[in-house]
């Protein structure tokens, strides 16, 4: 579980930020109850909740999290990747 969360820090960390995307309180929900069990071990929730991605890119990082040892169930996968989109969607152009 260490593993897959660390590469998801990593990659997470990768991924530039936006000058708009002040950091504040992420809206409470299940999803963020999950993502604060799953994944603050190795993220910072800002490292997440700054990210802003569509659902489909939100479902690629659960995916590759899960591949890397994430311990998170599918339908835990769902609800988190719901969260994301729903409150960390990507700009629309």
């Amino acid at each position: 579980m260490l593993l897959k969360i660390t590469i998801l820090a990593s990659i997470l960390a990768s991924m530039p930020l936006r000058a708009e995307q002040a950091p504040g309180e992420p809206p409470a929900g299940p999803g963020l109850e999950l993502i604060q069990r799953s994944c603050i071990s190795c993220h910072d929730i800002y490292m997440i909740t700054t990210k802003r991605k569509t659902p489909q890119q939100w479902a690629e990082v659960m995916d590759l999290m899960s591949a890397r040892g994430a311990e998170v169930t599918p339908e835990e996968m769902q609800i988190i990747e719901k969260y994301l989109s729903q409150n960390f969607p990507a700009p629309k152009h």
